[in-house]
């Protein structure tokens, strides 16, 4: 490598960072972590080196162009971790994150990306995990999370953005597209959001990539996904056995009726998949306050004949979210947003800065509760996560932000019954704001299982709310 190409290509933000701005980036990074761990957060590490095969599980290939990968001296191949997630969750899978749940873990540290332009492939991330939990006061929290963490530092001026993968994935299946179709228009969301690609292109790459039945074989097509595999495997063993008798080139007459089969079942209706392209376009479409766009989705589903129980999980996130206090920051609807659909598996969102541009600038994250059983996992387990790019959160802050020590693990349990649970989010702010470290129990435990996870977790408090509001505060 000659010096031109290794000055034009370096590996590392912080060698081109003044001492001034590392200090902001360390003083940001010691400010969350308290804030985190005030919250019931633990910090957990993670290695900085891990097999390849671990992140392709989370991210398939999204991922892999970009990932710092090489051959160890034993021939494995292995990566520079480009996330933690993966990490996380497989210390958890391998019983190295023992405890109750639901669990709450966070990190900081370099990770490293490959990213277009020349810019550095090393960037500092801090995030958080919530394995175990799979409510809407879950996701909640995550987003009440990742906007109150960037507002505790000082900034003012960001958006979260949520979109939600598995309400677009239900909207398409209540339409009778197949699955391959759904996640190909789910794909073209963003494309059709920046006029990238027009209507016809996306039916264009659809067909060309068999998604559309020819119109010949449309009935035939409809009949077969309607029967059970053995009987549409015989119906049409009994149209074209004949044509196929004997081998033909290298595969039997079996292989050559089970891959036409396939195409059949796997091909949507043009007349469906107009449907959905057209359910697409009117998604990408709507984006804007979250308070006007859930009547527009309303409407959209009504047009398309979907029932309106399918925005249900939708509607659960932001009814609970209101329980938290944002702080004048601004929520975005947007069912356009459709990024990581390789592990995404319902919320997902972005919090974002008019002055830092790029994708998902600031952070995001989202659920991912098939991403336990994709590693080992034994039983499901939903989780849900995010992560701030600290490189370009500390850009927002000035020069001299600076921090007091990191606080301690949560001293305080705050549970409730499920018709109390506003009253429980309130104290737990309360106390958070005082400077008290307090966990919300989400799941609205007995006396007894809340007791027996404070000791688990080393909490000595614990403080119950009745649903007249008032505190009985119980002792471990």
């Amino acid at each position: 490598m000659t010096e031109q190409s290794r000055l034009a290509y370096p590996m590392s933000n912080a060698r081109e960072q003044s001492l001034a701005r590392q200090r902001v980036v360390a003083g940001s990074r010691m400010r969350l972590e308290r804030f985190l761990q005030r919250r019931g957060y633990q910090p957990v590490t993670t290695p900085m080196l891990e097999p390849t095969d671990l992140f392709l599980k989370k991210s398939g290939g999204e991922l892999a162009a970009r990932m710092y990968s090489f051959t160890d001296p034993s021939g494995r191949r292995v990566s520079l971790r480009p996330e933690f997630t993966s990490s996380v969750v497989q210390a958890f899978v391998d019983g190295d994150l023992p405890g109750p749940l639901p669990q709450r873990w966070c990190y900081s540290g370099p990770v490293f990306r490959y990213e277009k332009g020349g810019d550095s492939g090393e960037f500092e991330q801090l995030g958080a995990e919530l394995i175990g939990a799979g409510s809407v006061a879950a996701d909640a929290e995550m987003l009440a999370l990742a906007v109150q963490g960037l507002t505790v530092l000082g900034v003012r001026g960001h958006r979260l953005r949520i979109g939600h993968v598995g309400v677009v994935a239900a909207m398409y299946e209540a339409l009778g597209l197949s699955e391959r179709s759904s996640m190909f228009l789910m794909g073209s969301l963003a494309a059709l959001r920046s006029g990238s690609e027009s209507p016809e292109d996306v039916r264009a790459k659809a067909a060309q990539l068999g998604l559309l039945a020819p119109e010949a074989n449309e009935h035939v097509s409809r009949i077969t996904r309607a029967m059970a595999p053995e009987d549409a495997a015989e119906m049409v063993r009994s149209f074209v056995g004949q044509g196929v008798a004997g081998s033909t080139g290298q595969r039997t007459p079996d292989e050559i009726l089970r891959r036409y089969l396939k195409k059949l079942r796997l091909a949507d209706e043009p007349g469906a998949f107009e449907k959905g392209l057209a359910l697409c376009g009117e998604l990408a479409r709507a984006a804007g306050p979250a308070a006007r766009v859930r009547g527009r989705l309303t409407r959209i589903a009504s047009r398309f004949r979907i029932r309106k129980s399918v925005l249900a999980p939708l509607e659960g996130v932001l009814t609970a979210l209101e329980q938290y206090d944002l702080r004048g920051v601004s929520v975005v609807l947007d069912l356009g947003l459709a990024r990581g659909l390789a592990y995404y598996t319902g919320l997902q969102f972005d919090i974002e800065h008019q002055r830092i541009h790029g994708t998902h600038a600031l952070g995001g994250g989202g659920r991912y509760d098939d991403l336990i059983g994709a590693l080992g996992g034994k039983r499901p387990t939903p989780a849900i996560g995010f992560a701030y790019g600290l490189d370009h959160v500390a850009r927002l802050l000035p020069v001299g932000f600076a921090d007091d020590d990191v606080d301690g693990p949560a001293q305080v349990l705050v549970t409730a019954q499920e018709t109390a649970f506003s009253e429980a989010v309130a104290t737990a702010e309360r106390l958070r704001a005082q400077g008290i470290p307090a966990e919300l129990d989400l799941e609205s435990k007995s006396d007894a299982a809340a007791a027996k996870y404070a000791r688990q977790r080393g909490i000595e408090t614990i403080m119950r709310v009745g649903q007249d509001g008032r505190v009985a505060e119980q002792f471990v």
